[in-house]
């Protein structure tokens, strides 16, 4: 008995097999007095549940909640700016701003194509640290020039322009080298 009390991990896996044991237990008394009536049984029990469990029950609801955020905003957090509601994140990385292609493709028209890309030679490839395909700032621009000057202006790209040189560049490279290793 002494154990139990010494050793948190011996207590609850003590709750776990007298919990599962009456589970059991009014699984089959219900059963017994008409069949189809176990999941009755259950939720009697799952009194005794709530009764040994309830600090265990709420982590574990706080546990799926904090997991459910991190799966879905975490590889956002901190990298990314918003232009015109779409999200675009940038990386840092040895004073080099890279952006993905996935994110760009959402903003630019006309879409990339792949002989743009090809033309950007060392500005795009894979991001350093990273599995994605990218470009860097310099690679961004040049994609922007042609959409941006010439006869085929899009408004749109000019605020965009706009926004990444007073706005978003601006801000990703004044950041302090505390914030720039957990952009990583």
């Amino acid at each position: 008995m002494a154990q139990l009390e010494a050793n948190p991990w011996l207590r609850f896996i003590a709750k776990i097999i007298f919990s599962a044991g009456i589970s059991v237990g009014a699984w089959v008394f219900f059963e017994r007095l008409n069949r189809g009536y176990g999941p009755v049984g259950l939720l009697l029990v799952s009194m005794v549940w709530v009764r040994l469990f309830p600090r265990d029950i709420l982590n574990l609801f706080s546990f799926i909640k904090r997991s459910a955020y991190h799966s879905a905003v975490h590889h956002w957090h901190g990298k990314y700016y918003s232009f015109d509601g779409r999200q675009i994140r940038f990386y840092l990385i040895e004073q080099t701003v890279w952006i993905p292609v996935v994110d760009l493709e959402r903003v630019l028209v006309p879409k990339i194509v792949k002989h743009e890309l090809q033309f950007l030679e060392e500005q795009h490839g894979k991001i350093p640290e990273h599995s994605m395909i990218g470009v860097t700032e310099a690679g961004l621009l040049m994609l922007l020039k042609t959409r941006t000057e010439g006869g085929h202006t899009n408004y749109k790209m000019i605020r965009f322009k706009r926004w990444l040189l007073t706005q978003a560049l601006e801000n990703v490279k004044r950041l302090p080298k505390s914030a720039i290793k957990n952009l990583r």
